[in-house]
Protein backbone atom coordinates (compact mmCIF):
# COMPACT_ATOMS: atom_id res chain seq x y z
CA UNK A 1 0.00 0.00 0.00
CA UNK A 2 2.79 2.44 1.08
CA UNK A 3 4.75 1.90 -2.40
CA UNK A 4 0.94 2.67 -3.82
CA UNK A 5 1.10 5.58 -2.49
CA UNK A 6 4.44 6.69 -3.11
CA UNK A 7 4.07 5.81 -7.12
CA UNK A 8 0.38 7.85 -7.12
CA UNK A 9 2.10 10.84 -5.48
CA UNK A 10 4.51 10.77 -7.73
CA UNK A 11 2.52 10.19 -11.25
CA UNK A 12 2.62 13.44 -13.29
CA UNK A 13 -0.54 15.09 -13.54
CA UNK A 14 -0.46 14.60 -17.34
CA UNK A 15 -3.35 14.18 -19.48
CA UNK A 16 -3.68 10.83 -21.14
CA UNK A 17 -1.85 11.13 -24.77
CA UNK A 18 0.00 14.33 -23.83
CA UNK A 19 3.00 14.64 -26.29
CA UNK A 20 6.35 15.62 -25.02
CA UNK A 21 7.46 18.02 -28.05
CA UNK A 22 5.96 20.76 -26.32
CA UNK A 23 7.70 19.94 -23.10
CA UNK A 24 10.97 19.59 -25.07
CA UNK A 25 10.46 23.11 -26.69
CA UNK A 26 9.77 24.61 -23.69
CA UNK A 27 12.61 23.40 -22.42
CA UNK A 28 15.05 24.16 -24.67
CA UNK A 29 13.72 28.10 -25.37
CA UNK A 30 14.23 28.27 -21.62
CA UNK A 31 18.06 26.77 -21.89
CA UNK A 32 18.74 28.70 -24.68
CA UNK A 33 18.44 32.12 -22.52
CA UNK A 34 20.93 30.73 -19.78
CA UNK A 35 23.64 30.18 -22.48
CA UNK A 36 22.79 33.34 -24.68
CA UNK A 37 23.40 35.56 -21.29
CA UNK A 38 26.83 33.78 -21.24
CA UNK A 39 28.19 35.07 -25.08
CA UNK A 40 25.83 37.91 -24.81
CA UNK A 41 27.62 39.68 -21.57
CA UNK A 42 31.19 38.28 -23.50
CA UNK A 43 30.67 40.26 -26.66
CA UNK A 44 29.44 43.58 -24.99
CA UNK A 45 31.90 44.00 -22.63
CA UNK A 46 33.99 46.03 -24.46
CA UNK A 47 31.42 48.40 -25.17
CA UNK A 48 30.36 48.26 -21.45
CA UNK A 49 33.46 49.27 -20.18
CA UNK A 50 34.22 51.97 -22.73
CA UNK A 51 30.03 52.74 -21.48
CA UNK A 52 30.43 52.78 -18.10
CA UNK A 53 34.33 54.12 -17.51
CA UNK A 54 35.40 50.35 -16.05
CA UNK A 55 38.40 49.72 -14.86
CA UNK A 56 39.71 45.74 -15.27
CA UNK A 57 39.09 44.65 -11.80
CA UNK A 58 35.72 46.14 -11.97
CA UNK A 59 34.84 44.41 -15.91
CA UNK A 60 35.68 41.50 -14.39
CA UNK A 61 32.54 41.09 -12.75
CA UNK A 62 29.99 41.92 -14.91
CA UNK A 63 30.25 37.97 -16.37
CA UNK A 64 31.16 36.44 -13.52
CA UNK A 65 28.51 37.76 -11.41
CA UNK A 66 26.05 35.55 -13.53
CA UNK A 67 27.87 32.49 -13.31
CA UNK A 68 28.80 32.68 -9.45
CA UNK A 69 24.80 33.04 -8.95
CA UNK A 70 23.92 30.46 -11.44
CA UNK A 71 26.64 27.74 -9.73
CA UNK A 72 25.69 28.26 -6.47
CA UNK A 73 21.77 28.00 -6.85
CA UNK A 74 21.77 25.26 -9.31
CA UNK A 75 21.96 22.46 -6.94
CA UNK A 76 19.15 23.66 -4.90
CA UNK A 77 17.01 24.53 -7.83
CA UNK A 78 16.84 20.83 -8.58
CA UNK A 79 15.66 19.48 -5.51
CA UNK A 80 13.01 22.73 -5.14
CA UNK A 81 11.62 21.74 -8.66
CA UNK A 82 10.82 17.98 -7.51
CA UNK A 83 9.32 19.47 -4.34
CA UNK A 84 7.23 22.52 -5.00
CA UNK A 85 7.18 21.88 -8.75
CA UNK A 86 8.89 21.74 -12.08
CA UNK A 87 6.93 23.31 -14.25
CA UNK A 88 6.43 25.87 -11.70
CA UNK A 89 10.36 26.41 -10.56
CA UNK A 90 10.85 26.83 -14.50
CA UNK A 91 7.80 29.22 -15.01
CA UNK A 92 9.96 31.21 -12.22
CA UNK A 93 13.20 30.91 -13.36
CA UNK A 94 12.15 32.12 -16.92
CA UNK A 95 10.17 35.48 -15.75
CA UNK A 96 13.30 35.79 -13.55
CA UNK A 97 15.72 35.84 -16.44
CA UNK A 98 13.00 37.66 -18.63
CA UNK A 99 13.35 40.68 -15.44
CA UNK A 100 16.93 40.22 -15.46
CA UNK A 101 17.34 40.70 -18.89
CA UNK A 102 14.75 44.62 -18.77
CA UNK A 103 17.35 45.38 -15.89
CA UNK A 104 20.55 45.08 -18.07
CA UNK A 105 18.58 47.03 -20.65
CA UNK A 106 17.87 49.85 -18.83
CA UNK A 107 21.79 49.65 -16.91
CA UNK A 108 23.27 52.89 -16.78
CA UNK A 109 26.03 51.77 -14.34
CA UNK A 110 27.83 48.97 -12.88
CA UNK A 111 25.61 48.64 -9.35
CA UNK A 112 22.32 47.94 -12.12
CA UNK A 113 24.70 46.25 -14.57
CA UNK A 114 25.69 43.61 -11.32
CA UNK A 115 22.24 43.62 -10.73
CA UNK A 116 20.77 42.29 -13.08
CA UNK A 117 23.26 40.02 -13.87
CA UNK A 118 22.71 38.52 -10.57
CA UNK A 119 18.83 38.25 -11.55
CA UNK A 120 19.60 36.89 -14.76
CA UNK A 121 21.74 34.00 -12.81
CA UNK A 122 19.06 33.68 -10.59
CA UNK A 123 16.71 32.86 -13.57
CA UNK A 124 19.09 30.73 -15.19
CA UNK A 125 20.05 28.46 -12.02
CA UNK A 126 16.43 27.99 -11.38
CA UNK A 127 15.73 27.23 -15.80
CA UNK A 128 18.82 24.26 -15.75
CA UNK A 129 17.82 21.77 -13.57
CA UNK A 130 13.86 22.12 -13.73
CA UNK A 131 14.26 22.27 -17.83
CA UNK A 132 16.27 18.98 -18.04
CA UNK A 133 13.75 17.49 -15.80
CA UNK A 134 10.62 18.43 -17.32
CA UNK A 135 12.53 16.47 -20.19
CA UNK A 136 13.23 13.71 -18.43
CA UNK A 137 10.11 13.34 -16.51
CA UNK A 138 8.33 13.69 -20.00
CA UNK A 139 10.23 11.14 -22.08
CA UNK A 140 10.63 7.88 -19.87
CA UNK A 141 11.86 5.30 -21.92
CA UNK A 142 15.80 5.68 -21.66
CA UNK A 143 16.49 5.35 -25.20
CA UNK A 144 13.82 8.22 -26.30
CA UNK A 145 15.09 9.90 -23.33
CA UNK A 146 18.87 10.06 -24.49
CA UNK A 147 17.24 11.74 -28.32
CA UNK A 148 15.53 13.98 -26.26
CA UNK A 149 18.32 14.76 -23.97
CA UNK A 150 20.45 15.67 -26.85
CA UNK A 151 18.23 18.03 -28.26
CA UNK A 152 17.93 20.07 -25.10
CA UNK A 153 21.72 19.92 -24.92
CA UNK A 154 22.41 20.91 -28.75
CA UNK A 155 20.32 24.34 -27.43
CA UNK A 156 23.68 25.30 -25.26
CA UNK A 157 25.23 25.27 -28.51
CA UNK A 158 22.62 27.38 -30.30
CA UNK A 159 22.94 30.20 -26.98
CA UNK A 160 26.31 30.57 -26.70
CA UNK A 161 26.59 30.99 -31.20
CA UNK A 162 23.72 33.20 -30.96
CA UNK A 163 24.97 35.40 -28.25
CA UNK A 164 27.85 36.72 -30.09
CA UNK A 165 26.31 37.60 -32.59
CA UNK A 166 23.18 39.66 -31.69
CA UNK A 167 26.03 41.34 -28.95
CA UNK A 168 27.80 42.04 -32.42
CA UNK A 169 24.55 43.34 -34.41
CA UNK A 170 23.57 45.84 -31.10
CA UNK A 171 26.88 47.52 -31.02
CA UNK A 172 26.86 48.12 -34.78
CA UNK A 173 23.08 49.41 -35.05
CA UNK A 174 22.43 50.11 -31.44
CA UNK A 175 23.63 50.35 -27.96
CA UNK A 176 25.28 47.34 -25.87
CA UNK A 177 21.88 47.35 -23.97
CA UNK A 178 19.97 46.42 -26.81
CA UNK A 179 21.60 43.05 -26.99
CA UNK A 180 19.52 41.81 -24.02
CA UNK A 181 16.25 42.30 -25.68
CA UNK A 182 16.68 39.11 -26.98
CA UNK A 183 17.25 36.87 -23.45
CA UNK A 184 13.54 39.06 -22.13
CA UNK A 185 11.87 37.88 -25.42
CA UNK A 186 12.54 34.16 -25.46
CA UNK A 187 12.19 33.89 -21.92
CA UNK A 188 8.76 34.79 -22.28
CA UNK A 189 7.92 33.17 -24.77
CA UNK A 190 9.25 30.23 -23.13
CA UNK A 191 6.56 31.36 -20.27
CA UNK A 192 3.91 31.15 -22.62
CA UNK A 193 4.57 27.53 -24.20
CA UNK A 194 5.32 26.05 -21.05
CA UNK A 195 2.02 27.95 -19.62
CA UNK A 196 -0.57 26.38 -22.34
CA UNK A 197 0.88 23.17 -22.89
CA UNK A 198 3.14 21.78 -20.19
CA UNK A 199 1.73 19.53 -17.40
CA UNK A 200 2.98 20.22 -13.82
CA UNK A 201 4.45 17.67 -12.42
CA UNK A 202 6.06 17.04 -8.72
CA UNK A 203 7.18 14.78 -6.02
CA UNK A 204 5.42 16.04 -3.14
CA UNK A 205 7.02 12.98 -0.50
CA UNK A 206 10.30 14.87 -1.00
CA UNK A 207 10.55 17.51 1.84
CA UNK A 208 12.69 20.48 1.40
CA UNK A 209 16.13 19.85 2.92
CA UNK A 210 16.98 23.61 4.16
CA UNK A 211 20.06 22.85 6.06
CA UNK A 212 21.61 21.51 2.94
CA UNK A 213 20.12 24.03 0.56
CA UNK A 214 21.68 26.69 2.77
CA UNK A 215 25.20 24.99 2.98
CA UNK A 216 25.29 23.81 -0.67
CA UNK A 217 24.37 27.31 -1.95
CA UNK A 218 26.96 29.29 0.60
CA UNK A 219 29.67 26.95 -0.07
CA UNK A 220 29.36 26.67 -3.96
CA UNK A 221 29.26 30.20 -3.92
CA UNK A 222 32.19 30.91 -2.34
CA UNK A 223 34.14 28.26 -4.16
CA UNK A 224 33.16 30.27 -7.42
CA UNK A 225 33.90 33.49 -5.73
CA UNK A 226 37.43 32.40 -4.50
CA UNK A 227 38.30 31.01 -8.41
CA UNK A 228 36.88 33.91 -9.82
CA UNK A 229 38.81 37.06 -7.38
CA UNK A 230 41.63 34.64 -6.55
CA UNK A 231 42.56 34.28 -10.11
CA UNK A 232 42.52 38.22 -10.60
CA UNK A 233 43.83 38.94 -7.48
CA UNK A 234 45.97 36.44 -6.04
CA UNK A 235 44.56 33.21 -4.54
CA UNK A 236 47.18 33.68 -1.66
CA UNK A 237 45.51 36.97 -0.85
CA UNK A 238 43.36 37.32 2.62
CA UNK A 239 39.96 37.36 1.31
CA UNK A 240 40.93 34.43 -1.28
CA UNK A 241 42.01 32.12 1.54
CA UNK A 242 39.46 32.98 3.50
CA UNK A 243 37.14 32.33 1.03
CA UNK A 244 38.09 29.05 0.21
CA UNK A 245 38.47 28.07 4.32
CA UNK A 246 34.73 28.89 4.77
CA UNK A 247 34.13 27.25 1.13
CA UNK A 248 35.27 23.82 2.37
CA UNK A 249 34.43 23.97 6.00
CA UNK A 250 30.21 24.67 4.44
CA UNK A 251 30.59 22.18 1.43
CA UNK A 252 31.44 19.38 4.10
CA UNK A 253 29.19 20.74 6.54
CA UNK A 254 26.61 19.90 3.68
CA UNK A 255 28.19 16.21 3.01
CA UNK A 256 27.51 15.36 6.57
CA UNK A 257 24.17 16.64 6.75
CA UNK A 258 23.28 15.04 3.36
CA UNK A 259 24.65 11.69 4.58
CA UNK A 260 22.34 11.54 7.41
CA UNK A 261 19.03 12.95 5.96
CA UNK A 262 16.45 10.18 5.45
CA UNK A 263 15.67 12.07 2.03
CA UNK A 264 18.47 13.88 1.56
CA UNK A 265 18.81 17.00 -1.36
CA UNK A 266 21.63 15.19 -3.02
CA UNK A 267 21.69 11.43 -2.54
CA UNK A 268 25.57 10.95 -1.96
CA UNK A 269 25.29 7.10 -1.92
CA UNK A 270 24.63 7.36 -5.21
CA UNK A 271 28.10 8.37 -5.35
CA UNK A 272 28.98 4.52 -4.55
CA UNK A 273 28.44 3.64 -8.62
CA UNK A 274 31.21 4.36 -10.29
CA UNK A 275 28.85 5.47 -13.43
CA UNK A 276 27.41 8.10 -11.61
CA UNK A 277 30.59 9.90 -9.97
CA UNK A 278 32.51 9.61 -13.55
CA UNK A 279 29.37 11.14 -15.16
CA UNK A 280 29.49 13.71 -13.42
CA UNK A 281 33.38 14.30 -13.45
CA UNK A 282 33.13 14.05 -17.12
CA UNK A 283 29.97 16.12 -17.62
CA UNK A 284 32.27 18.93 -15.76
CA UNK A 285 35.03 18.51 -18.51
CA UNK A 286 33.38 19.05 -21.40
CA UNK A 287 31.90 21.81 -19.83
CA UNK A 288 35.31 22.92 -18.67
CA UNK A 289 36.46 22.71 -22.13
CA UNK A 290 33.78 24.07 -24.35
CA UNK A 291 33.43 27.11 -22.70
CA UNK A 292 36.48 27.55 -21.58
CA UNK A 293 38.23 27.54 -25.05
CA UNK A 294 35.09 29.66 -26.59
CA UNK A 295 36.19 32.08 -24.10
CA UNK A 296 40.25 31.91 -25.66
CA UNK A 297 39.06 32.12 -28.72
CA UNK A 298 36.66 34.70 -28.37
CA UNK A 299 39.29 37.44 -26.94
CA UNK A 300 41.75 35.52 -29.51
CA UNK A 301 40.03 36.43 -32.05
CA UNK A 302 39.27 40.45 -31.40
CA UNK A 303 42.86 41.24 -29.60
CA UNK A 304 45.19 39.39 -32.24
CA UNK A 305 42.72 38.95 -35.58
CA UNK A 306 41.20 42.23 -34.81
CA UNK A 307 37.25 41.05 -35.39
CA UNK A 308 34.33 42.82 -34.77
CA UNK A 309 32.25 41.18 -32.21
CA UNK A 310 29.52 40.42 -35.41
CA UNK A 311 32.58 38.84 -37.38
CA UNK A 312 33.48 37.17 -34.03
CA UNK A 313 30.24 35.55 -33.63
CA UNK A 314 30.39 34.69 -37.61
CA UNK A 315 33.17 33.06 -37.47
CA UNK A 316 32.36 30.93 -34.42
CA UNK A 317 29.46 29.53 -36.10
CA UNK A 318 31.50 27.06 -37.78
CA UNK A 319 32.28 25.82 -34.52
CA UNK A 320 28.81 26.38 -32.49
CA UNK A 321 27.13 25.29 -35.53
CA UNK A 322 28.82 21.69 -35.39
CA UNK A 323 28.37 21.78 -31.90
CA UNK A 324 24.34 21.46 -32.12
CA UNK A 325 24.59 19.33 -35.65
CA UNK A 326 26.62 17.23 -33.69
CA UNK A 327 24.52 16.78 -30.20
CA UNK A 328 21.66 16.03 -32.83
CA UNK A 329 23.78 12.71 -34.03
CA UNK A 330 24.46 11.99 -30.56
CA UNK A 331 21.02 11.56 -29.56
CA UNK A 332 20.66 9.13 -32.71
CA UNK A 333 23.76 7.50 -32.32
CA UNK A 334 23.64 6.36 -28.44
CA UNK A 335 20.67 4.55 -28.88
CA UNK A 336 23.33 2.01 -31.03
CA UNK A 337 26.49 2.60 -29.40
CA UNK A 338 25.87 3.89 -25.80
CA UNK A 339 26.78 6.97 -24.10
CA UNK A 340 30.35 5.64 -23.05
CA UNK A 341 31.52 5.21 -26.16
CA UNK A 342 30.52 8.36 -27.85
CA UNK A 343 31.90 10.20 -24.60
CA UNK A 344 35.31 8.60 -25.28
CA UNK A 345 35.29 9.66 -29.38
CA UNK A 346 33.58 12.94 -28.41
CA UNK A 347 36.86 13.97 -25.68
CA UNK A 348 39.31 12.17 -28.29
CA UNK A 349 37.68 14.55 -31.69
CA UNK A 350 37.82 18.09 -29.07
CA UNK A 351 41.24 16.89 -27.97
CA UNK A 352 42.34 16.74 -31.73
CA UNK A 353 40.72 20.19 -32.22
CA UNK A 354 41.77 22.04 -29.63
CA UNK A 355 45.15 20.92 -30.36
CA UNK A 356 44.87 22.33 -34.03
CA UNK A 357 43.79 25.58 -32.50
CA UNK A 358 46.84 25.33 -30.21
CA UNK A 359 49.19 26.33 -33.11
CA UNK A 360 47.91 28.82 -34.87
CA UNK A 361 49.94 31.75 -35.65
CA UNK A 362 49.33 35.76 -35.16
CA UNK A 363 48.58 35.93 -39.12
CA UNK A 364 46.60 32.89 -39.60
CA UNK A 365 43.74 33.16 -41.47
CA UNK A 366 40.44 31.68 -40.60
CA UNK A 367 40.63 28.74 -43.28
CA UNK A 368 44.04 28.11 -41.58
CA UNK A 369 41.53 27.15 -37.89
CA UNK A 370 38.27 26.63 -39.28
CA UNK A 371 39.26 22.69 -39.19
CA UNK A 372 40.40 23.53 -35.49
CA UNK A 373 36.41 24.93 -34.80
CA UNK A 374 35.02 22.23 -36.43
CA UNK A 375 36.68 19.08 -35.22
CA UNK A 376 36.22 20.64 -31.07
CA UNK A 377 32.75 21.43 -32.09
CA UNK A 378 31.92 17.96 -33.33
CA UNK A 379 33.76 16.24 -30.10
CA UNK A 380 31.81 18.70 -27.31
CA UNK A 381 28.96 18.04 -29.42
CA UNK A 382 29.09 13.90 -29.29
CA UNK A 383 30.02 14.07 -25.72
CA UNK A 384 27.70 16.65 -24.08
CA UNK A 385 24.28 15.63 -24.34
CA UNK A 386 25.70 11.81 -23.25
CA UNK A 387 27.59 12.85 -20.41
CA UNK A 388 24.26 14.08 -18.97
CA UNK A 389 22.02 11.38 -19.75
CA UNK A 390 24.73 8.65 -18.42
CA UNK A 391 24.22 10.66 -15.07
CA UNK A 392 20.38 11.44 -15.46
CA UNK A 393 19.85 7.53 -15.99
CA UNK A 394 21.04 6.54 -12.69
CA UNK A 395 18.69 8.69 -10.41
CA UNK A 396 14.99 7.00 -9.56
CA UNK A 397 12.19 8.57 -11.00
CA UNK A 398 10.20 10.78 -9.50
CA UNK A 399 13.82 12.55 -8.55
CA UNK A 400 14.51 14.14 -12.21
CA UNK A 401 14.69 17.79 -10.78
CA UNK A 402 17.49 16.32 -8.15
CA UNK A 403 19.47 14.42 -11.12
CA UNK A 404 18.86 17.24 -12.86
CA UNK A 405 20.27 19.33 -10.14
CA UNK A 406 23.30 17.37 -9.20
CA UNK A 407 24.27 17.04 -12.99
CA UNK A 408 24.09 20.81 -14.11
CA UNK A 409 25.97 22.07 -10.57
CA UNK A 410 29.06 19.60 -12.28
CA UNK A 411 28.77 21.08 -15.36
CA UNK A 412 28.41 24.66 -14.25
CA UNK A 413 31.39 24.23 -11.65
CA UNK A 414 33.04 22.78 -14.77
CA UNK A 415 32.33 26.09 -16.72
CA UNK A 416 33.50 28.33 -14.10
CA UNK A 417 36.82 26.67 -13.81
CA UNK A 418 37.06 26.67 -17.26
CA UNK A 419 36.76 30.60 -17.87
CA UNK A 420 38.51 31.18 -14.37
CA UNK A 421 41.49 28.83 -14.34
CA UNK A 422 42.22 29.23 -18.25
CA UNK A 423 41.52 32.98 -17.94
CA UNK A 424 44.15 33.13 -15.20
CA UNK A 425 46.67 30.81 -16.98
CA UNK A 426 46.53 32.57 -20.23
CA UNK A 427 46.54 36.41 -18.43
CA UNK A 428 50.02 35.12 -16.61
CA UNK A 429 51.54 34.05 -19.59
CA UNK A 430 50.57 36.68 -21.66
CA UNK A 431 52.22 38.89 -18.83
CA UNK A 432 55.50 36.95 -18.68
CA UNK A 433 55.78 36.90 -22.85
CA UNK A 434 54.94 40.48 -23.21
CA UNK A 435 57.89 41.57 -21.54
CA UNK A 436 60.37 39.30 -23.92
CA UNK A 437 58.92 40.16 -27.72
CA UNK A 438 57.83 43.47 -29.15
CA UNK A 439 54.55 42.21 -31.00
CA UNK A 440 52.19 42.17 -28.24
CA UNK A 441 50.20 40.26 -31.07
CA UNK A 442 52.69 37.67 -30.58
CA UNK A 443 52.48 37.25 -26.90
CA UNK A 444 48.96 36.84 -27.04
CA UNK A 445 48.54 33.89 -29.13
CA UNK A 446 51.43 32.46 -27.15
CA UNK A 447 49.73 33.10 -23.97
CA UNK A 448 46.70 31.55 -25.92
CA UNK A 449 48.36 28.68 -27.57
CA UNK A 450 50.32 27.66 -24.08
CA UNK A 451 46.73 28.06 -22.13
CA UNK A 452 44.78 25.56 -25.06
CA UNK A 453 47.23 22.82 -24.17
CA UNK A 454 46.17 22.47 -20.72
CA UNK A 455 42.91 22.27 -22.14
CA UNK A 456 44.03 19.14 -24.76
CA UNK A 457 45.28 17.51 -21.33
CA UNK A 458 42.16 17.92 -19.32
CA UNK A 459 39.83 16.21 -22.71
CA UNK A 460 42.64 13.41 -23.03
CA UNK A 461 41.96 12.56 -19.46
CA UNK A 462 38.57 12.74 -19.29
CA UNK A 463 38.68 10.37 -22.54
CA UNK A 464 41.01 8.24 -20.37
CA UNK A 465 37.91 8.15 -17.53
CA UNK A 466 35.02 7.09 -20.23
CA UNK A 467 37.32 4.58 -21.74
CA UNK A 468 38.25 2.73 -17.94
CA UNK A 469 34.35 3.16 -17.31
CA UNK A 470 33.51 1.66 -20.49
CA UNK A 471 35.91 -1.26 -19.37
CA UNK A 472 34.53 -1.86 -16.18
CA UNK A 473 31.33 -1.68 -17.22
CA UNK A 474 31.82 -4.78 -19.57
CA UNK A 475 33.58 -6.57 -17.09
CA UNK A 476 30.84 -5.66 -14.33
CA UNK A 477 27.89 -6.10 -16.68
CA UNK A 478 27.82 -10.27 -16.89
CA UNK A 479 28.12 -10.64 -13.14
CA UNK A 480 25.76 -8.62 -12.36
CA UNK A 481 23.05 -10.50 -15.48
CA UNK A 482 24.40 -13.64 -13.40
Amino acid sequence: MASDLRAAATAPRTAPGASPLPVLVAACLGLFTVFLQTTQTIGTLSAVQDDLGLGPADLVWVPSTYTLVVAACVLGAGALADRWGRRSVFLAGAVTMAVGGVVLVLAGNLATVLAGQAVAGLGGALITPSSLALVTHAVPDPKRRAGAIAAWAATSGLGLAIGPVTAGLALRWWTWHSAFWLNAAVAVLAVVVALRFVPESRNPSQRLDWPGQVTAMAGLGLMVFWLIDGGHHGYGSPRAIAAVAASVALLAAFVLIELRRAAPMVDLRLLRDPSYGASLVLAAIVLFAFVGLSLLEVLWLQRVRGLSALEVGAQLLAQFGTFIAASVLAGVLVRRLGPRTLISAGLLFAAVGAALFAQVGPGTSFTGYVAAFVLFGLGSGLANAPSTALAVGHVPRGREGEAGGTVNAARQIGAVLGTSVLGTLMTSRFEDRVTQVRDPRAAFTDAVGSTVWVVVAVLLAGAAVALALSAWTRRTTPARNG
